[in-house]
């Protein structure tokens, strides 16, 4: 049997469609979505024994990390004053595994602290028949920046540093450094302290005193490289906040090797930590909210800046950007500089403060960096879709579903006087090496992700059916309690006006009910 609208009373339709409609845009605009957001931020937050907790102290996938080298090809024109000629060589492709250690819980201020270690397995099948052993020649960093802080902070100690090199270092002929790779990473270049040399004893005394930044190759006999020591070894400690009491926080930096704040520049700006250790950000992501992170190595937080909105893969993303701006005319940036009159031009960050070293980080290839640094070398090749530092961000739940970090790390030289392989060199940010570290969010993990929004997507359906369905029936409703109110006043008689017999009797006619 089926049942017409008609025949149903029209307030009890419009009450129906009323309720419809509230339901469905109570729901499907209120009430779901704070559902949602509340079953978000209470898996998300670090809270001991959930599932995300363990994520995060572990990542249980390797992420890739990629080291490009810059191999000088003409060093005894530059040790004379001319302009470096450089060749890319790379990958070198590692697995880099990131974990945390000693985490313990502060209750009090919903904090956790741990020390991060990373620890890096070379993949030879991925380095395109690079195996490590490769002979290159590259910047003597060890050399400039023993040479390069003396004369920055005690010039008079130049000649003892002079008549040290030979000795501790191997009698070099060059500011360059030639020997494979693998050693210049990983497994370290001597330096030899098991001398008798009174200049060269006075040196490697003030490198034991640093011992922890150089591997142990033997009796006084000390390993420089790039990443020996942070291979497999616990770095420094941070404090997080683990976003129980408030999501907005979580993985807030609040401390760092028990400190506040840095004390490297001269300005708090520069000081304060902005954001997280880089490997878990907040939710609900707005296009108007910066991607921040603290960076140790780099002695400073760097902000990346939304760009647009993107659909990757199916899912609707955010996609953003960093860069480190320019020092040299940035009012924010500029206590970063390393004196007021030496700041570093676009697109670079100088090192010296946090180092000792006269480092300078920059994008890869000098890519957005200012023009001289670009033409003062030759064989660099920038480009944004290679060297720009990229992420995308799933928005509501802040998954990375995309992250390309790249760095580059060059030394600053000039000529010295005083120091004979550093006479005649020019002035120049010479290229060392650049590395990529990567991810692309696996398809197991994009289906969960996935998944949320087919939920989202079904109710926002059903909010809009419900909300249809519910402003339909009202109309029906109205329409209907309209249609009988007319059919009422037609039959009705008038007791002053004699109508015309028509064979149907008064009371024959049903006059519909009044609500």
């Amino acid at each position: 049997m089926q049942l017409s609208l008609q025949k149903l009373p029209a307030k009890w339709i419009g009450v129906s469609g009323l309720i419809m409609l509230v339901l469905g845009s109570g729901v499907g605009f209120y009430g779901f979505p704070a559902l949602i957001r509340s079953q978000i931020a209470s898996n998300l937050a670090l809270k001991k024994g959930s599932d995300i907790r363990t994520l995060w102290s572990k990542i249980p996938d390797g992420i890739d990390f990629k080291i490009y080298m810059f191999n000088i090809t003409n060093p005894m024109d530059v040790q004379v004053g001319k302009k470096p000629i450089v060749t890319e060589i790379g990958p070198y492709f590692y697995e880099e595994y990131k974990e945390k250690l000693d985490l313990k819980d502060h209750n009090e201020d919903d904090t956790v602290s741990f020390n991060p270690r990373d620890y890096f397995i070379f993949k030879r099948e991925k380095s395109g028949g690079l195996t490590g052993d490769e002979v290159i020649t590259i910047p003597h960093a060890a050399i400039l920046a023993m040479a390069l802080a003396v004369e920055r902070e005690k010039p008079a100690a130049l000649k003892l540093i002079n008549k040290a090199i030979p000795h501790i270092f191997g009698h070099p002929t060059s500011i360059f450094l030639t020997a494979p790779v693998k050693n210049i990473l990983f497994e370290g270049i001597p330096l030899y302290c098991n001398v008798t040399d009174f200049s060269a004893k006075a040196i490697c005394s003030e490198i034991r005193k640093k011992d922890k930044d150089f591997l142990k190759l033997g009796d006084d006999i000390f390993g420089f490289s790039f990443f020996g020591t942070k291979n497999n070894s616990a770095g420094g400690r941070f404090r997080v906040k683990r976003g129980i009491e408030n999501i907005k926080d979580l993985g807030q930096v609040v401390e760092f090797e028990g400190q506040k704040q840095l004390s490297v520049y001269d300005g708090d700006e520069c000081n304060k930590f902005r954001g997280t250790d880089s490997t878990i950000f907040s939710p609900f992501l707005t296009t108007s909210d910066k991607i921040e992170a603290f960076a140790p190595d780099l002695c400073r937080s760097i902000g990346a800046e939304y760009k647009e909105s993107i659909v990757y893969k199916g899912i609707h993303s955010f996609k953003y950007s960093a860069d480190f701006g320019d020092m040299s005319s940035d009012p924010e940036l500029k206590c970063f500089c390393t004196t007021p009159d030496t700041c570093m031009k676009k697109g670079v960050h100088d090192l010296t403060r946090c180092s000792g070293a006269p480092i300078i980080a920059s994008l890869p290839h000098f890519y957005d960096a200012a023009l001289e640094y670009q033409t003062g070398v030759i064989g660099l090749n920038p480009s944004k879709e290679k060297h720009e530092i990229l992420m995308v961000f799933e928005p509501m739940t802040a998954t990375p579903l995309v992250g390309y970090k790249r760095l580059q790390f060059n030394i600053a030289i000039h000529p010295i006087d005083k120091i004979d392989l550093m006479k005649e060199i020019p002035t120049v940010l010479l290229p060392i090496l650049w590395v990529q570290e990567g991810m692309e969010l696996k398809q197991e993990y994009l289906d969960k992700v996935g998944s949320i929004f087919k939920i989202i997507g079904a109710v926002d359906v059903l909010k809009w059916i419900l909300m249809v369905a519910g402003g339909g029936l009202g109309a029906a409703g109205a329409l209907i309690g309209y249609r009988k109110k007319s059919n009422e006043m037609d039959v009705e008689v008038s007791p002053s006006v004699p109508r015309k017999p028509t064979g149907i009797s008064p009371l024959d006619v049903q006059t519909p009910p009044r609500y």
